[in-house]
């Protein structure tokens, strides 16, 4: 007896509190293209079929009783795929047919309910059987009715002994979407059919549809976010850097671009959501490392795209912020012994005399980093001399032997976040591709002369100065 007891408090403590079950959803289809999706979100409160002949008694409220403070006049018709919860006046504390044990799940209770939603005020609808909505609004004369379906109206059945009623939410081309509620189906659910199959759709008996009113359709949402394209990162110096990416939204347009920047150092002490300036298709921003506590080291900026409905999209992109390393560098000339100091990619030798390089050095001003150069030559009848570094000569002096190759690589524990790229002018050859940290630049096995070369450092992950295919030749 104490168990039963417990089991009869808790239910009688579920209905007083209204709690609800977990919702359920669940979609059906048939061979006719119709598709039932139900939402069983119904609470615990008191109700009972309609049966034939039943009536609900209309409390006799005024008119005014029925008016509520959050109604939206709005001509836009909003269309319901959801259950209602039990604080909605509509469908609950202002329903004639909930008020007389006639609540839901009852299509007569939803309908009744839903056309109030709709037009915010106490609607002139049958208080009986759903079969009895069609033949009440014939003689009331309260609304238009007819065949075709349209936003906002009650579809009517009076097929089986009580009928059905259901409203419309949305037509999309062929397709109809109605929103009903069934004493034996579920508390709420909608059904998709296509229009003029009717009479195949629920109890049959087909009558029309009663027009509570000319809704506008709810204008379709933009669910489609934004594009974004080519995003790079351009302009990199001892300062900052420029962002820069396309951006397109054929719906709603361009919003908003934002470039959350970081750096990996101290987590993200230092992030700053930079607004983009956009221009026609393109946005952009130049960022300051003196807006990042002057932190050097790897960026990360991520990219959001706003259109003018909320969609948003995202990307990513890195970048190594670094110091822009000088190097400088002198070739020994036949004939003309030392040259002049070239720096970042300038001549070092000459081009069309026919004289060959017979010595380099090299260097870096490294800027505060852990960071050197070596390189090594090779030479006539000697071949690949042993490394040198950092401003020492590499070759032969009053020997009158050539340059034929040479390897370049950047050394200390700051090597990494820079690349050396390097590339020699060879006799009967011309210009050869750029090699880049330690690879061989010129030729070997052919007693070609080097006559000129170029040297420059970027910050590691840099595009290239050009072609990379050919740097080197050798005929052994």
């Amino acid at each position: 007896m104490k168990f039963y007891r417990g089991v009869f408090i808790c239910f009688v403590l579920m209905i007083v509190l209204g709690i609800y079950p977990v919702a359920v959803l669940a979609e059906e289809s048939n061979n006719s293209g119709t598709v039932v999706t139900t939402i069983d979100a119904q609470p615990f409160v008191e109700t009972r079929e309609m049966l034939p002949g039943d009536v609900a008694a209309d409390p006799g409220w005024p008119d005014e009783a029925y008016l509520n403070d959050g109604i939206n006049s709005s001509s836009v018709f909003s269309p319901r795929l959801s259950a209602p919860a039990s604080d909605n006046d509509y469908y609950f504390s202002k329903n004639i047919f909930y008020l007389a044990g006639y609540g839901m799940p009852n299509c007569t209770a939803y309908a009744w309910g839903r056309a109030y939603e709709i037009l915010g005020s106490k609607p002139n609808l049958s208080n009986g059987n759903a079969n009895e909505f069609w033949d009440y609004n014939l003689r009331s004369g309260a609304y238009p009715y007819g065949s075709t379906p349209k936003v906002g109206a009650i579809l009517c059945w009076d097929g089986s002994s009580c009928g059905h009623v259901a409203v419309v939410e949305k037509i999309e081309g062929n397709k109809v979407t109605v929103s009903e509620s069934s004493w034996s189906g579920s508390y709420f659910y909608t059904t998709t059919f296509t229009a003029g199959t009717e009479n195949a759709v629920s109890v049959g008996g087909f009558q029309g549809y009663i027009y509570l009113g000319d809704f506008e359709p709810e204008p379709d949402r933009d669910t489609t976010p934004p594009t974004i394209a080519n995003a790079q990162i351009t302009e990199l110096n001892d300062e900052g850097f420029t962002l820069t990416c396309q951006v397109s939204d054929a719906d709603s347009g361009i919003a908003s671009v934002l470039f959350p920047t970081w750096t990996d150092a101290n987590g993200q002490d230092d992030l700053v959501w930079h607004r983009a300036s956009i221009s026609g298709n393109t946005a952009s921003y130049r960022v300051s490392y003196n807006q990042h506590n002057n932190e050097l080291g790897t960026y990360s900026v991520h990219i959001y795209a706003y259109d003018g409905a909320g969609n948003t999209s995202a990307t990513a992109l890195s970048v190594s912020a670094q110091k822009s390393i000088t190097c400088s560098y002198q070739t020994h000339v036949q004939d003309y012994g030392w040259q002049r100091w070239k720096m970042n990619g300038q001549t070092s030798g000459t081009s069309g005399e026919s004289k060959r390089l017979e010595a380099i050095e090299i260097q870096v001003d490294n800027k505060g980093y852990d960071l050197g150069i070596e390189y090594r030559t090779h030479i006539q009848n000697i071949g690949w001399q042993d490394w040198k570094h950092d401003g020492e000569i590499s070759g032969t002096s009053n020997q009158g032997l050539r340059l034929e190759a040479i390897e370049v690589r950047l050394t200390g524990s700051d090597a990494s976040r820079y690349d050396v790229y390097y590339r020699v002018h060879a006799e009967n050859i011309g210009w050869l591709d750029w090699a880049k940290n330690g690879g061989s630049s010129g030729t070997e096995g052919y007693g070609y002369r080097l006559e000129a070369i170029e040297v420059i450092v970027v910050p590691a992950g840099s595009p290239a100065p050009g072609s990379t295919i050919r740097a080197f030749q050798s005929n052994r």
